[in-house]
């Protein structure tokens, strides 16, 4: 639903393409707008005169003429629908109250979509939209909302004199940015600017900005899916939907400039280091690589991550005999990577996009045969599935403050068991008698309330096995009697509570010191 800057651009537009306008003032306020134009004017006596300004779909100009930039009737329904208005010009003004909320002034006599015309104050040179707001159609002055519309609506006017010659001044201030192609001259990051018959492109490596495209100067939207920053100025017209936010499908002007902002990506992509590219780049690069007959042009650029969280290019990848893939950190992965194993990791968006696309039939990217990491770990001997962490001291902060309170924890429900840290993709083993060890995956959050809880059910798990956990643990009726026992004696739930509250009244490093439970 089109807001109040739409319909103030819609006035806006009006204004730049009058005949003769070479200024438009606006002034913009939380009670209302005016859109003053100093070029030729409308004939209000006239039957086309107000034809154009009064019935929806009317209008003076074509969508192809790249001459104007707007088109009256789209622009007179969201006008009328943000307040009552007054559009002024020469000796006479027509005025609107589309809902009936104005028993005063012009609009005494108005309502509904039908305009009335009255004799102006005095005469006026060029034309005059007032739009007096509805006060639901207004953000609060005092809000962040507010200060966006106004910030938005320079935005939406940035390049209009670069290409019309038309001035567009904002609440005082000057809306136009210059020559868009000096948009990127002074950006810190990578850039190019190019122009050809069609548009103005200034691009520059900033891929979490997006692109701003602009039509014949007036914006339009920002896109993402380059993987760039700048501003894209068409030379005319872009097709447009009905809110003006978007490109049509079939708009045979973006098509030919969409062909020349890849190339310029490409080339730009090109002064961009492999370290500085950005995940979702690199998704871009794969993607283009993948639509393309041949994926020889970034096939070196080192796009993918290995489990080591280092990086491999494609050329690389096909060359190797088998490859593995795990998804985030796997015990052993990056073991087998420090001996030559060539182990991919898709938490990497871009290494997920790749593995998606080798399995795809219609694209050209082919890589080698997988084999199971984890047996592959096995079989060279760096991972055996469970590994206790003999020096604590590498732990982190958090992981040694789970170990000591799972620590106390056994102390104080009576559990007879030392317990440790280890890596293991259970979230705890034990031998069944001496010793329980505990892993990152027995904690679900970092909040304390959540993990202290967390861990008060795992040291109580591993406490109900009477034999060893590892690999294939048993869970049968004896093992679920002994758990739920644990888990639902009042002694155990009073002692747990009773912690906690130890904690949150004196702090962890107090309850450490009186358990003597340190690393």
């Amino acid at each position: 639903m089109a807001d109040l800057t739409d319909a103030i651009r819609e006035a806006v537009q009006n204004g730049i393409d009058s005949p003769g306008s070479s200024r438009v003032l606006v002034s913009i306020s939380p009670e209302r707008s005016i859109i003053l134009d100093d070029g030729a004017g409308v004939d209000l006596e006239s039957t086309e005169g107000r034809r154009n300004l009064s019935v929806l779909g009317a209008g003076s100009k074509q969508r192809a003429d790249d001459e104007t930039i707007g088109e009256w009737g789209i622009g007179k329904g969201a006008i009328i629908a943000k307040g009552a208005v007054r559009i002024w010009s020469h000796d006479i003004a027509l005025c609107f109250d589309y809902r009936d909320r104005r028993d005063s002034g012009p609009w005494a006599d108005v309502s509904g979509r039908d305009g009335h015309l009255v004799d102006a104050e005095h005469h006026l040179e060029g034309m005059l939209v007032e739009i007096d707001h509805y006060e639901d159609e207004v953000p609060d002055p005092d809000s962040y909302r507010w200060r966006r519309y106004v910030r938005d609506l320079r935005k939406r006017f940035a390049y209009v004199q670069s290409r019309t010659g038309v001035s567009v001044v904002i609440n005082g201030e000057p809306v136009d940015k210059g020559d868009p192609l000096k948009a990127v001259a002074d950006s810190p990051h990578p850039s190019l600017t190019r122009e050809t018959e069609d548009a103005i492109l200034a691009l520059e490596y900033t891929p979490h900005e997006g692109l701003d495209i602009y039509s014949n100067g007036l914006y339009v939207t920002t896109k993402r899916e380059y993987g760039l920053g700048g501003v894209v100025v068409s030379k005319g017209n872009l097709t447009l939907n009905f809110a003006r936010n978007d490109i049509q499908s079939g708009c045979d002007r973006w098509q030919r400039i969409d062909d020349a902002l890849e190339q310029t990506r490409d080339d730009l992509y090109g002064e961009v280091s492999d370290d500085r590219l950005t995940a979702e780049s690199r998704e871009v690069m794969i993607e283009a690589m993948a639509s393309e007959s041949s994926d020889e042009q970034w096939a070196e650029r080192k796009l993918f991550q290995l489990a080591t969280e280092s990086r491999i290019s494609l050329k690389e990848i096909q060359a190797t005999r088998k490859i593995g893939w795990v998804d985030g950190a796997q015990k052993g992965a990056d073991k087998l990577v420090e001996r030559g194993y060539v182990v991919l990791d898709t938490s990497d968006a871009a290494t997920q996009r790749l593995r998606d696309l080798a399995t795809d039939g219609d694209t050209s990217i082919a890589v080698p045969e997988t084999f199971d990491v984890g047996e592959q770990a096995e079989s060279e001997g760096v991972w055996t599935g469970y590994h206790r962490i003999e020096d604590e001291s590498q732990l982190n902060a958090d992981q040694q403050r789970y170990l000591r309170f799972a620590r106390v924890l056994a102390s104080e429900l009576g559990i007879e068991r030392d317990v440790y840290y280890g890596e293991a993709s259970a979230d705890a083993w034990t031998d069944g008698r001496t010793y329980i060890v505990i892993t990152d995956s027995a904690v679900t959050s970092r909040q304390r309330a959540v993990w202290m809880h967390d861990l008060y059910l795992v040291v109580l798990h591993e406490a109900a096995h009477e034999t060893s956990s590892r690999d294939r643990p048993s869970h049968g009726h004896h093992f679920e009697s002994t758990y739920r026992s644990l888990v639902e004696e009042p002694d155990n739930r009073s002692s747990f509570a009773g912690l906690v509250q130890q904690v949150v009244d004196e702090g962890f490093e107090s309850v450490f010191e009186e358990y003597e439970v340190g690393l």
